[in-house]
């Protein structure tokens, strides 16, 4: 029996792979000393999974021993993100770009949104783990993309925007763009007064202009957009896990300092995005306030907020 989670992947891929016979076929015919009939394209499904600490992501579900403070327990209620320009590597280097399924729902141009909310509502929620497309048919050992929405798509009006650039729950204001990374929590939660929300909404900042209702005048001085390159990547039949663990393994998530944004919401002066900006892949400059020294964090190499999982 079919999983219905798996039928988007199955009937974009079989037409893809349609297409792709069809091309190979109609380029075959062009010479009588043309014997291969590989097509030229073929069709992948790059799937995505969300863990805490290398536990399943389950909504509503609280992990133990989630950074540095105590209790260290962390509940997660929210987790999407956004990528773009995947590629698939092969083994001398050289990039094949993934040519995303305009499927209207979760993927535009080049960028897709990943959802992994499917439990967190009342009922099931529309969801989605993989990003659909066709790419060159060679042998790959690799695969790269960045997180984040690319700046002349990040800003575009959100009333007109096609989905999953639409989407309410991604969405800062026109000047800031899109959250890349959306992920809500509370830190010990079930634990009175002394739960607190902790959240991390990674998206462009110091983006120029004076109507927060219009797009910025230029580009953004912190974009925010990284990029993840992983090896010993089978696209047929491994996973990527993006770990939170790994983001939260230096912040006291029971704690965030007064007056600032619950957690880190990507702002240069709030002082909990010291310790999760470089744990996701990016070099952050921290200013305490008017006046004040920035403070330069840079990235934390090897990142390890994605791996690879075999089967």
């Amino acid at each position: 029996m079919i999983d219905p989670r798996n039928r988007r992947s199955l009937s974009s891929l079989h037409g893809t792979l349609m297409v792709s016979v069809i091309a190979a076929l109609a380029t075959g015919c062009g010479s009588d000393d043309d014997n291969d009939s590989s097509p030229a394209v073929r069709g992948v499904a790059i799937q995505f999974q969300g863990q805490v600490n290398s536990q399943d992501f389950v909504c509503g579900a609280t992990y133990e021993n989630v950074g540095i403070g105590q209790p260290g327990t962390y509940q997660v209620t929210d987790w999407r993100f956004y990528v773009h320009d995947v590629e698939l590597v092969k083994a001398d280097g050289a990039r094949r770009t993934l040519d995303l399924d305009q499927d209207g729902v979760w993927q535009y141009e080049n960028v897709a949104l990943l959802d992994l909310r499917r439990d967190c509502g009342s009922g099931a929620l529309p969801s989605n783990a993989e990003v659909v497309g066709a790419v060159s048919n060679e042998n790959y050992t690799g695969i790269c993309f960045k997180v984040g929405v690319p700046y002349a798509l990040n800003h575009i009006n959100d009333a007109t925007a096609p989905s999953p650039l639409n989407n309410s729950g991604m969405l800062w204001n026109w000047r800031g763009g899109r959250k890349f990374i959306r992920i809500d929590g509370m830190g010990a939660p079930g634990d009175g007064d002394n739960a607190v929300a902790f959240v991390v909404h990674l998206g462009s900042t110091e983006c120029p202009g004076s109507d927060p209702n219009t797009p910025p005048t230029a580009a953004c001085g912190y974009p925010n957009v990284a990029e993840f390159c992983l090896d010993n990547f089978d696209a047929d039949q491994d996973r990527i896990i993006m770990d939170m663990g790994a983001a939260l393994e230096a912040s006291d998530v029971a704690f965030n300092t007064p007056d600032t944004a619950s957690g880190c919401m990507s702002g240069n002066a709030d002082p909990e995005c010291i310790a999760i900006i470089p744990r996701l892949n990016l070099d952050f400059t921290y200013v305490a306030g008017a006046g004040a020294t920035p403070e330069q964090y840079p990235k934390v190499v090897p990142q390890r907020l994605f791996r690879v999982h075999k089967p």
